[in-house]
């Protein structure tokens, strides 16, 4: 067969019959290159060794939705993910889950694909789809009732699918848009336990419509607000719209390569994969002068313009039918995409600029299958579901969540991520203990401040302003010798008399015959000062002349003796100097 079976047709092969990734690129009628089917290895920043830099992970996209399995693998480094690899194999049309789990496993042994994780795609038209609007936004509450709200238009009981959702844009005030897909479990299980049988336990199973989604990511250059991606394939053809990057419809259209092939047969007599060597041969030549090529240009111009009404009845069952929210541009992958002419005839009939996948220029990883770039359509869905893989974009996911993958890489990194928080945890206890370990000492601290400053206020009230705590101890013990001093004065000690004392020392050592009176005491360290009033000048000789006397005072002396202001009697003054005190008292 001259064209890539299963992607441009299919035939009912062995399961253990594969096409094999040779050197040699596929040809089609006319000289046409399909693509180099050579497995190639893309390793950006790599040393003379060709050991990558970065530690990769190996994600693998597996597309088995179409009439055969595509798979591509993608190395996820540190900052970048290249394209590492891709393939394909054949299967036959009836093709159970057991052969297509033995179909995979063969292909990546034979390829060397193994990876660290795995997306699985299935067909689109295996799911049940509506879009729904919720008056809130909480991801948690819509998973809660969004089973519940579809129900009623579900053909099998609740317990019978395996339900997700995506989030679309809302443009009503107080809703909140989403896209749900319900997966009969009667397909998803029996793929599911067939993997299993031969170690592949994907870590993600979406739809391969959904996996245009991160395509579209590969395409956000390129692509307007508006936007539809459509995805021609054998069987079937998805449609993917997007409105400011953010999926809003979702739907398999019963249209593909497969069926063009047949009308084509069907107009020229001759078998269907005649009829697709034709049509990729000679395309829609719009000038065409020969009857064959006539032929094949008017009975494909019949199915595009059914292919567009399709696509409009779609894009209206989305609400999208008002002019400003009408799609800007489309754009075409899968096999579909690489028949000449297609473009050009789609755009005319719906009126909007259409182009190929493989016409763009500037794409970051799809740029990366080589020269012959007319694989990456063929390739997009798996691309795209490897791509999913380094993203955190969720998309669907019919994974039953006690499935799980069990590669032992990805569990070894959910341990480590979960080690990671959990130091994370105690790292905050620990910072959240000490926080308040020093805050309730510090708080301690300025109750004991306050009270030592209390008592401090209390020892010492005449220090009004402002004192530092420093200084509190040298003034205390300052007022400390003071106090020690006063109790020297009024106190005896070591024979020291008191204030008091002196004071009767002094009143029996002046006879009562003398007419003396004492106005004023003071006593100090050092000396004693009397002032008093006395009859005459002779009396204040006499008292002095008796406190000299005493053994008391060192010295007795007058400091001032006159008339008293009225005439009567004599205004003395005295200062008796005491001996000085020795030891701690001085």
């Amino acid at each position: 067969m001259a064209v890539l079976p299963g992607v441009l047709g299919c035939r009912t092969l062995r399961r253990t019959v594969k096409v094999r990734l040779g050197s040699n690129p596929l040809w089609l009628p006319g000289c046409t290159a399909i693509f180099s089917v050579s497995r190639r290895q893309f390793m950006k920043h790599t040393e003379p060794s060709g050991v990558i830099l970065s530690m990769p992970e190996k994600i693998l996209g597996i597309d088995i939705a179409g009439s055969g399995i595509k798979v591509v693998q993608v190395i996820r480094g540190f900052r970048t993910s290249q394209v590492s690899g891709y393939a394909r194999a054949s299967l036959p049309a009836d093709a159970d889950p057991s052969q297509v789990a033995s179909s995979l496993a063969d292909l990546i042994a034979e390829e060397n694909l193994e990876s660290d994780r795995y997306m699985v795609a299935l067909g689109t038209h295996e799911a049940f789809l509506r879009r729904l609007r919720f008056p809130f936004s909480n991801q948690r509450k819509i998973s809660q009732v969004i089973k519940f709200e579809m129900e009623p238009d579900l053909p099998l009981a609740l317990d019978k699918v395996q339900v997700d959702f995506v989030t679309t844009e809302s443009r009503q005030a107080g809703s909140h848009g989403v896209l749900a897909a319900a997966l009969p479990k009667i397909v998803l299980e029996p793929l599911l336990a067939a993997l299993k049988e031969v170690n592949i336990e994907p870590e993600v199973v979406d739809l391969d419509g959904s996996g245009l989604t991160f395509i579209a990511r590969e395409l956000k250059a390129h692509l307007p607000e508006r936007a539809v991606i459509l995805d021609i394939g054998h069987h079937r053809t998805n449609l993917l719209y997007q409105h400011r990057g953010v999926d809003t419809y979702l739907r398999s259209l019963m249209t593909g390569c497969g069926h063009f092939s047949k009308k084509i047969a069907e107009v020229l007599g001759i078998s269907v994969d005649e009829g697709m060597e034709r049509l990729f041969a000679i395309g829609i030549d719009q000038e065409a002068t020969s009857p064959e090529h006539l032929a094949i240009r008017e009975a494909m111009t019949e199915e595009v313009e059914s292919l567009a009404r399709e696509i409009e009845f779609s894009l209206t069952a989305a609400q999208v039918q008002e002019r400003e929210l009408w799609p800007e541009l489309v754009i075409l992958s899968g096999g579909g995409s690489l028949i000449e002419g297609l473009a050009g005839a789609l755009e005319k009939a719906l009126g909007v600029d259409v182009r190929c996948l493989s016409d763009l220029e500037e794409l970051a990883l799809l740029g990366q299958f080589g020269d012959q770039f007319t694989a990456a359509p063929l390739f997009s869905v798996a691309a795209g579901l490897a791509l999913k893989g380094t993203s955190r974009r969720a998309g669907f996911n019919f994974q039953a969540e006690e499935v799980g993958s069990q590669n032992p890489l990805v569990k070894w990194r959910q341990q480590l991520s979960y080690a990671l928080v959990a130091c994370a945890l105690l790292a905050f206890a620990w910072l959240g203990s000490v926080g308040v370990d020093i805050y309730t000492k510090t708080r301690r601290l300025t109750n004991l401040n306050q009270s030592v400053e209390e008592v401090f206020r209390r020892t010492v009230p005449e220090f009004k302003g402002s004192v530092q705590s420093s200084q509190y101890a040298s003034i205390v013990k300052t007022k400390v010798n003071e106090l020690g001093q006063s109790v020297a004065l009024f106190g005896e000690e070591g024979g020291y008399h008191s204030a008091v004392e002196l004071l009767r020392v002094i009143s029996n050592a002046i006879p009562a015959d003398l007419n003396v009176t004492i106005s004023l005491l003071t006593v100090d360290n050092q000396r004693v000062r009397l002032s008093g009033q006395a009859d005459g000048f002779n009396t204040v000789d006499g008292v002095k002349n008796r406190l000299t006397a005493l053994d008391n005072f060192d010295k007795v002396t007058i400091t001032g003796a006159k008339a008293a202001k009225d005439g009567e009697g004599v205004q003395f003054g005295l200062e008796l100097n005491r001996p000085q005190l020795t030891g701690e008292g001085s």
